[in-house]
């Protein structure tokens, strides 16, 4: 390439450069003649110039015009006025106008309603991040204010909030044991054809913690800043024992859980501390939260709580 065709294409790129910016930021059409407020093309642009794509400058984000041929136009805007429709091209950098009735509005508003929702998913996934970037930020000694002048302990464990004071859950272990009634069927069966059962209880038909609110919260502050899987569990009592859960395994070695489940919200509040909290009151009763293993079941350790009837609750019928 010689010095004069080097020059020639430095010029060129020059000139391009500031056509393709201005067609980042449109000028607002005008209520009568849309084509005044379009772009001038430069005067004096060579027919070899570079074209606007070798500038790194991002599109500008668009909708669709869907058109009633089956294909669509992608503009930055549009607006309807007298039987037609003024819009500007992303394509072609320019306010252009179409008949109205070339335009599929049922398609067009819904391929905008399908746009909008996923911006909303897309806005929501980012805040997450940023939420979660901030809580990794945090230290596990940072002051939490779990209530008003209440603070979470720094030391690792799960903590019960209600009506503004903090308390300390106790972790216990329960008892694994498989189904008598099971048990003995494979005693007499000479083949392991027979399913199993395998019942998780705790001892005593009551947990020494109690308390009588139905909407609590909870917060986890782990020993190794790990992120848990956390269940909130009703307990069954009967025969002077609770009955978190049963292990069902069928004759293909195939093992599912069966439990009563309460729904549960979980908040990262800082690294390696979480939050827990319900969707709606609970009742009555005896509740354990256990932890889930990844491909090893649930760990035996659980952390239990027994739910009073308020002092002004109606007696049952």
């Amino acid at each position: 390439m010689n010095a004069a065709s080097t020059l020639r294409w430095l010029s060129a790129a020059l000139v391009a450069a500031p056509v393709a910016l201005a067609l980042q930021q449109p000028p607002a059409p005008s209520q009568t003649t849309p084509s005044q407020s379009a772009p001038a093309p430069a005067p004096d642009k060579p027919a070899d110039a570079a074209p606007a794509e070798t500038i790194p400058v991002p599109l500008p984000q668009g909708t669709r015009l869907y058109l009633k041929d089956g294909n669509y136009l992608l503009v930055r805007e549009y607006k309807v006025a007298n039987g037609r429709v003024t819009y500007w091209s992303v394509e072609r950098g320019a306010w252009e106008q179409i008949p109205n009735d070339l335009v599929d509005w049922d398609a067009t508003h819904r391929g905008e309603a399908e746009d909008a929702e996923r911006k909303k998913q897309i806005d929501q996934k980012l805040e997450e991040i940023k939420e979660h970037e901030r809580a990794v930020s945090l230290t596990v000694d940072t002051s939490i204010e779990v209530a008003p002048g209440v603070f979470l302990p720094d030391a690792p464990g799960f903590y019960l909030v209600t009506n503004g004071t903090i308390a300390s859950l106790n972790q216990d272990l329960a008892n694994s044991h498989m189904s008598m009634k099971q048990l003995f069927v494979q005693v007499i069966t000479p083949i392991p054809v027979v399913p199993t059962k395998h019942d998780v209880t705790l001892k005593g038909e009551h947990a020494k913690m109690r308390i009588r609110d139905l909407q609590p919260e909870f917060y986890f502050r782990t020993a190794d800043q790990r992120e848990p899987a956390i269940i909130l569990v009703r307990a069954q009592v009967h025969s002077g024992e609770r009955h978190i859960t049963a292990f069902l395994t069928n004759i293909a070695r195939e093992t599912r859980s069966k439990e009563t489940r309460i729904p549960i919200s979980d908040w990262v509040v800082a690294q390696g501390t979480f939050r827990y909290t319900l969707g709606r009151k609970l009742e009555p009763g005896e509740y354990a939260f256990v932890e889930s293993v990844p491909e090893q079941g649930i760990d035996l350790y659980v952390w239990d709580f027994g739910i009073d009837a308020p002092a002004d609750a109606p007696p049952k019928k």
